[in-house]
């Protein structure tokens, strides 16, 4: 091969990518008609030297780090509140299967979470160095009162899942805090720490916003540094900024459910969550680093902390300013007209004139059929057993007012059909208090369950036509032996 002059080329100690030669050697052993050859391959070797070169360096820096926020229904503790923009009734709601899926169905219907709204944020670093600092909630605009429309409020049996981080927008600074396996702590994320993205794995941060005394827009801030350089992401619902709804403190309707079948609540606070002071995590082991020295100690709400949220809500110390609370009926849905009775009927006013049950019965007629409004209208909400009010009340000129109700299907009839039939059967859960300007009050214990049957007429309209109490039989106690 010498004598006739070939080219032989050696590569060593090099890598090869396709055609590109990478850091090695190229040795041309050639003869004299080979020289342009020579040129040509000696170019070719450092324009792929160079390409090689380039695409290298591309790769190392990569795509700019890659932020985003959504709603996430799939976390956020356990349950999940929403109001909805318009009158919705039990059988509008999907089948209950799980809170997520009742929460993409309020979105879908152009809800608004009430109380908390989970989100997940998520973040890769693309080849940088991305160290984020801190996460942050600016509000947008001014803040506003809670969203009017129909509350859904869904609770799950059993423990929600983990969150990382939790903000709270009442705050003056409203900035990362521990979360926990439902509540939300009191102590900063970042005191002490950093979070570090890697390469192409994403971050994800389960974060819970709160709100009760107010509902908000909102963006998330996200602020760190990218190689050393500082800088702020700003995260929004796509073109737009995130909005949560405030909590109602006043009493109203709404839709809950403890997986049994939709039932039509009335009360106050539907979506409050709570704080922990220190917290703990879903196999009740302290959390390290939640304990804060100028938080209410132990469990309080997000709208007055400090407020024990197990212990009992008080009755208003002021007298109602109408005969009764405002209410929303919806006299083509049973337990609409179950829960007009029940806070109708039980109340009452000695300042008023009322001199007894007896006397709201002319307010209450109009949800009963004629044959029951002529036999007296029935049970009491608030005084089952007589057809007088406790001597008390009288005395002190007071009151009563419905603190509590649920209007539910019975067991084994919850479905959808079961609660638009002819004939509808309901059981309804009433708890009342007792009160006074003097400061004289009394909550009865254990309150009334009434059952009450309901006739659809050819309008569609739901009337009662049959009122009695349940019965509870408690099995006796026995000593073991």
């Amino acid at each position: 091969m010498g004598d006739q002059h070939d080219t032989q080329n050696r590569i060593s100690r090099s890598t090869i990518h396709g055609n590109v030669f990478m850091g090695g050697i190229i040795t041309l052993v050639t003869g004299p008609r080979q020289r342009l050859l020579v040129a040509v391959v000696c170019v070719l070797a450092l324009l792929g030297g160079g390409t090689t070169y380039w695409a290298l360096h591309a790769s190392e820096t990569g795509s700019d780090p890659v932020l985003s926020a959504r709603y996430d229904p799939e976390h956020g503790g356990v349950g999940a509140t929403a109001v909805v923009p318009r009158v919705v009734k039990p059988a509008d709601l999907p089948t209950v299967a799980d809170c997520g899926a009742v929460r993409t169905w309020s979105h879908a219907q152009g809800g608004t979470d009430v109380g908390a709204s989970p989100l997940t944020v998520s973040m890769v670093g693309n080849g940088h160095t991305v160290a984020i600092e801190q996460v942050r909630v600016a509000i947008v605009g001014e803040p506003r009162d809670p969203v009017p429309g129909t509350v859904v409020n869904c609770n799950e049996q059993g423990v929600g899942k983990k969150i990382d981080m939790g903000v709270d927008l009442d705050s003056s600074n409203p900035i990362a805090l521990i979360g926990a396996a439902g509540p939300v702590s009191f102590a900063p994320y970042f005191t002490d720490k950093y979070l570090y993205l890697e390469n192409q794995k994403p971050e994800l941060v389960s974060l819970t916003v709160l709100a009760a005394r107010h509902s908000y827009n909102y963006v998330v801030m996200v602020e760190g540094s990218v190689d050393g350089k500082r800088h702020t992401w700003t995260l929004k619902d796509g073109d737009r900024p995130f909005h949560i709804s405030g909590v109602r403190m006043e009493r109203g309707t709404e839709l809950s459910t403890q997986g049994n079948g939709w039932e039509t609540t009335y009360g106050r606070g539907a979506g409050e969550r709570i704080r922990c002071n220190p917290c703990v995590d879903q196999d009740e082991q302290r959390i390290p680093g939640t304990a804060v020295a100028v938080a209410p100690a132990g469990y309080s709400f997000t709208s007055t902390p400090g407020a024990d949220p197990t212990a009992p809500l008080a009755p208003p110390k002021e007298r109602p300013a109408a005969v009764t609370p405002p209410l929303t009926v919806d006299e083509h849905d049973a337990e609409s007209i179950a829960i007009a009775w029940a806070v109708t009927s039980g109340s009452f006013d000695a300042s008023r004139g009322d001199t007894g049950p007896a006397a709201v019965l002319g307010r209450v007629r109009r949800y009963l059929t004629p044959e029951l409004a002529a036999a007296g209208g029935g049970l009491n909400a608030c005084s089952a057993h007589g057809s007088a009010w406790p001597a008390e009340l009288t005395a002190h000129r007071g009151w009563s007012v419905v603190m509590h109700a649920i209007a539910r299907p019975v067991e084994g009839h919850e479905g959808p059909s079961d609660l638009t039939a002819a004939k509808v059967e309901l059981e309804v859960p009433v708890n009342c208090a007792y009160v006074a300007e003097d400061g004289w009050s009394r909550i009865p214990r254990g309150g009334l369950t009434a059952r009450l049957q309901l006739q659809r007429g050819p309008d569609g309209r739901y009337l009662i036509s049959d009122i009695g109490e349940v019965k509870y039989d408690f099995p006796a106690l026995t000593d073991q032996p």
